[in-house]
């Protein structure tokens, strides 16, 4: 039996959605969900508490993903084990193939499905983002993160708890070299990104904070790291199908840098926005 550990803050429009992707075709004793509802003012917990045996809820007054992720933990019992954003959409058959790639005896310590960005009903503006953003080695080599990422035992075993940082999802993925993580080219899950260009530079000033946070606190797992930004400039440059998109992307990182350094500078990590606009569903 694998466990799937779900940190869950606020998230009642969409909780619901997750766990029926997730179950739709599992069996008895399959595989366990533990769904953390940390610091809610919702009824988060109780929709997921409405899936019944297969899904164990486990609250908290403290609002920390990190915090979650760990009280999640205490909680599962197996393995492979996978953590997963409420707001992600995947299905069983995903759960099952991602848990076959990380058994005891498999070289494969970390794993996901491949990322499927739902971006073709967005503004244009949005849209042009995402073109050039899935085109780049983050996404095209091997992307473990991003709402989804999965341990063996033994990728587990490669730290203690979750620190309480901003960027979780490269922590896990940096715990594994190269060769060691893998993104399942047979299964997918579903991003739905922001509705609007603010929203999604407000993500990238977080994702770009995580980052700038990550490598100072742990600079030794970027021996791990294979993206970089002239690798992506390069792979613009060399794309002319990425021309026209590229100004927007480039705008939005560039603002994305500036920002993230001053709110880091002045301490305002408590202060980061999630997007809620892609989740009124």
């Amino acid at each position: 039996m694998f466990s799937v550990v779900i940190p869950a803050y606020n998230e009642s429009t969409v909780i619901e959605r997750c766990l029926r992707a997730m179950l739709q075709d599992a069996k008895p004793g399959e595989f366990e969900i533990v769904v953390v509802p940390n610091g809610c003012s919702d009824d988060t917990a109780d929709r997921a508490r409405a899936f019944g045996e297969m899904v164990k809820v486990v609250e908290t007054p403290v609002g920390s993903k990190s915090g979650a992720l760990n009280l999640g933990d205490e909680h599962a019992t197996g393995f492979p084990r996978m953590y997963i954003d409420a707001d992600i959409v995947v299905t069983t058959e995903a759960l099952r193939d991602i848990a076959g790639m990380l058994g005891d005896d498999s070289p494969v310590l970390v794993a996901a499905p491949r990322a499927i960005i739902a971006f073709e009903d967005r503004p244009w503006q949005v849209r042009s983002f995402c073109k050039v953003w899935t085109s780049l080695p983050y996404f095209t080599e091997g992307m473990i993160g991003s709402g989804f990422y999965a341990f063996s035992r033994k990728g587990r075993e490669r730290f203690d708890r979750f620190p309480e940082i901003i960027a979780d999802d490269g922590f896990a993925r940096l715990q594994a070299a190269p060769h060691e993580r893998r993104t399942s080219s047979r299964s997918s899950f579903t991003i739905s990104p922001p509705t609007t260009l603010r929203a999604i530079a407000n993500v990238m000033v977080r994702v770009r904070a995580g980052n700038y946070e990550l490598r100072e606190k742990f600079p030794a797992l970027f021996d791990n790291e294979t993206t970089s930004a002239s690798r992506s400039l390069q792979i613009i440059a060399t794309q002319p199908g990425l021309w026209f998109h590229a100004p927007i992307y480039l705008g939005v990182m560039l603002y994305s840098k500036l920002l993230a350094h001053r709110k880091l500078q002045r301490k305002q990590q408590s202060m980061w926005e999630r997007d809620e606009t892609a989740r009124q569903i």
